[in-house]
């Protein structure tokens, strides 16, 4: 006899981490990476979504923009892609869902990475000298100009030396570059931070000197090619067919908007400005920031290396200080991108958002930890109306987690027994704590999330649907073509107490009063493993029991010593188990397999009676529907056990179903006993567990403290 939440236990530490789980698998660029979902179905507050969407609604409504496209992402999955008011204002033009915007600033990060991409390659270092590249920067006060520095806002150029200047008199980002050569530091290379369009105009033009090829078409090439970025560009002369969907751009203040710039108008950039100048679309833009979302991958594709990642994701020496609606959230800066920290439960800073926004009205959010990112993008020049949304999102994203379940019908309506028909074993809808859960008999515990309209995610792509009567009432379940019944068991089932009652007497387990303490040994054998080991169990009634195992070097004990369950392993000293590792572990134990079950359960039922070759089995749940509970299968003619399917818990896998199927027995001190006892774990590795009673002794001394794992 054994426990088999021990033998278990030590059959999944002989796993590795590797074995217990696969990979995921990643898309490719060329997926349809972000399909429709809805905000149930990952997890978020349908409400405070809509809220959103009401929020840039109203931002129209009161003339603070002219026009909006939003796109939220939870999950690689789309939960919100609306457009707000007008594309084009007075051509009468609606903002929908694909336009084109200029998106000034937002250039910036992919500049970053584009010049990342050449550090990764070693065409030139961090700390290699701008002059090394652009001959124009050998002069005093520039010399001291690294690529690090442009590459963060710390070398002291300007905020824009463009400023008045007709940019097709200048030829090219280089010429652009060049103009810093002349003007005056803000301060000494490195000893500042100031926000420069001129220092990225000179990313730029490293870009072009390093690659050899124009800043433009290494961009494209090296980096909106790979993302997919198909409806990014950046240059949008006047015949480029994205023309069709760009969006007019607006200056002036709210309920003052003036047009500036209309589709059929010269391109405002003759050539590419890294500072200001990619045009874009909502989930282009999301393509590019889930680059650092996947540590520089894409699919099984590296297009930065992870130490670049983590560069531009660190903040830079000198801070940043710049407003946010993120509650409780700084904004800083690491490497031409904009970083949004806080404090961790540990009180360490940590980065809970990153991304950047443009001058025209522009901007986007990547979440790591939510696994989200938000774009909300105008073409209204200088609306601040970005901090608000940023405030939302800190209730959407941020805020106490949403638990779609608040939204659910009440749960009691769904509880109860499912089966596909008369001889099919139940399946059971029952409470996982707060949550609804299906559990089936032996296999698992599978979680339930709502997602509105009595449809419940299963797992992901996988939904199981509710049906109900034309009363109301739940009539049963389908997941995909799979449906069940759900039923009340048969009126002339016996009852629980008859059963429970007939198992206590059948195997007399309380005869063992009389024989003091049981000492077993038995065998253990895991062929699929290749394993083998010892058990040693100590029994006295009514329910002091200790089991020892040993399976190669790995060993453990549990004990339950009248009041607690304690637990020793070779990882660990003892300890005293609590909550569902004590329950699991109490519920396998001789005294409770096969004694009187109303000692330990707070509920036995006859759900259904079964043929089984010859025999026919009662399957007597020891529990209702507040939570899982163990099966058991009685020979209705003996009131022998013969099965039980369960639930157990190990400490590298969790929860996890198993199936504990009894033979050969036996009497030992006038109880019955089994002689073999097989285990299933719904594990595909481990195979099935066997243990065979070897020696027996009835009657023998144990030292004080042995219950307790103190001697």
């Amino acid at each position: 006899m054994t426990n088999p939440f021990r033998t278990l236990a030590l059959a999944a530490a002989l796993l590795t981490p590797a074995s217990a789980a696969a990979a995921p698998q990643e898309s490719g660029a060329g997926d349809d990476r972000y399909p429709v979902s809805t905000a149930l179905e990952q997890g978020l507050s349908p409400i405070v979504l809509d809220g959103l969407g009401d929020l840039v609604q109203s931002f129209v409504d009161d003339g603070e923009i002219v026009g909006a496209e939003v796109m939220v992402i939870k999950d690689g999955r789309t939960v919100l892609h609306e457009g707000y008011g007008w594309r084009d204002r007075e051509a009468g033009v609606p903002m929908e869902p694909g336009g084109v915007f200029c998106i000034r600033s937002m250039t910036k990060p992919v500049a970053g990475a584009a010049l990342s991409i050449l550090v990764d390659e070693r065409k030139l270092r961090l700390d290699d000298h701008v002059a090394e590249y652009l001959p124009s920067f050998d002069v005093d006060g520039k010399r001291d100009i690294t690529v690090e520095h442009v590459l963060t806002h710390t070398s002291g150029l300007p905020m824009s030396l463009l400023l008045g200047k007709d940019l097709k008199s200048l030829d090219g980002i280089r010429a652009v570059a060049d103009l810093g050569a002349d003007c005056e530091l803000l301060f000494a290379p490195g000893e500042g931070f100031h926000y420069s369009d001129q220092g990225t105009d000179t990313v730029t033009a490293l870009i072009e000197v390093t690659s050899g090829m124009p800043a433009a078409d290494f961009v494209r090439t090296r980096l909106l090619e790979p993302l997919g970025m198909e409806d990014s560009a950046c240059v949008l002369p006047k015949d480029h067919p994205l023309r069709a969907r760009a969006c007019s751009k607006y200056t002036g203040s709210p309920n003052a908007w003036n047009r500036y710039w209309k589709p059929d108008d010269e391109a405002l950039f003759p050539f590419f400005l890294g500072s200001q100048g990619l045009y874009s679309t909502l989930e282009d833009y999301a393509r590019f920031l889930e680059l650092y979302m996947k540590k520089g991958r894409v699919g099984k594709e590296r297009i930065l290396k992870a130490r670049s990642v983590r560069r531009t994701l660190e903040e830079g020496a000198h801070p940043m200080k710049g407003p946010t609606g993120f509650p409780g959230l700084e904004v800083g800066y690491g490497s031409l991108m904009m970083l949004y920290t806080g404090e961790d439960e540990d009180g360490e800073e940590e980065l809970v958002a990153f991304g950047h926004n443009g001058s025209d009205g522009t901007y986007a959010w990547a979440f790591p930890k939510q696994r989200a990112m938000v774009l909300y993008f105008t073409q209204s020049r200088g609306t601040l109306t970005g901090f608000e949304v940023e405030e939302r999102l800190g209730k959407l994203l941020l805020g106490v987690p949403f638990d779609p379940i608040q939204l659910a019908p009440p749960l009691e309506e769904y509880l109860g027994y499912y089966w596909e028909g008369e001889g099919d074993r139940y399946r059971t809808i029952l409470r996982d704590g707060d949550d609804l859960a299906l559990e089936i008999l032996g296999k698992a515990v599978k979680p339930l999330t709502y997602i509105g309209e009595d449809r419940w995610k299963l797992q992901p792509g996988v939904v199981l649907e509710f049906d109900r009567s034309e009363a109301g009432e739940v009539t049963g379940y389908r997941i995909g073509d799979h449906q069940e019944f759900r039923f009340e068991p048969a009126a002339d089932l016996p009852t629980g107490d008859e059963i429970a009652a007939r198992v206590a007497e059948a195997h007399g387990v309380a005869n063992l009063k009389t024989a003091g303490t049981v000492h077993v040994r038995s065998k253990i054998e895991m062929e699929k493993l290749g394993l083998s080991g010892t058990s040693e169990g100590w029994f006295r009634a009514p329910e002091l029991w200790r089991v020892d195992e040993q399976i190669g070097e790995e060993f453990g004990r549990v004990s339950f010593d009248g009041t607690d369950v304690h637990y020793h392993s070779k990882a660990q000293g003892v300890t005293t188990l609590t909550g569902p590792q004590a329950a699991a572990s109490r519920e396998g134990s001789l005294f409770a397999r096969f004694g009187d079950w109303r000692a330990w359960a707070s509920d036995v039922q006859v759900i259904q009676r079964i043929v089984a070759g010859d025999d026919v089995v009662l399957l007597v749940r020891a529990g209702d529907t507040s939570s899982h509970a163990p099966t058991f299968y009685i020979d209705e003619a003996t009131g022998h056990v013969g099965r039980v399917d369960s639930m157990t818990y190990l400490e590298n896998l969790g929860r996890i179903g198993q199936s504990v199927r009894f033979g050969d027995f036996e009497e030992i001190g006038g109880a019955l006993i089994p002689h073999r006892t097989q285990v299933n774990l719904a594990h595909p590795l481990i195979g099935p567990i066997v243990t065979t009673i070897a020696e027996v002794e009835v009657g023998v001394d144990v030292p004080d403290g042995h219950f307790g794992l103190k001697d």
